[in-house]
């Protein structure tokens, strides 16, 4: 009779064990488009007018009118910069 206390005390002693936690391992494959390096040199952007800028209306457009040249004219850094996007982005 003395052993069943015993064996109740000692059943409230021990420690339950860690379960581990189930994990389930799933392998995914899928085709992921990645960027390919271009060798274009990007072509310098052209400078910003000059500070400060003139207060003759006449002398400012025709500034302007020269920047926008310089980005927009034929062969120009607008024509250039297209060219290199769709070298570097054209398929193979």
């Amino acid at each position: 009779m003395r052993s069943i206390p015993i064996l109740l005390l000692l059943a409230g002693c021990t420690k339950a064990l860690p379960v581990a936690s189930a994990t389930q391992v799933q392998i995914v494959r899928e085709a992921v488009e990645v960027q390919r390096p271009c060798g274009v040199a990007k072509p310098p952007r052209p400078a910003p007018l000059p500070r400060p800028l003139p207060e003759d209306a006449e002398r400012l457009l025709a500034m302007v009118t020269a920047k926008m040249m310089e980005y927009a004219g034929p062969g120009r850094y607008a024509d250039r910069i297209e060219a290199a996007l769709e070298q570097c982005t054209k398929a193979n």
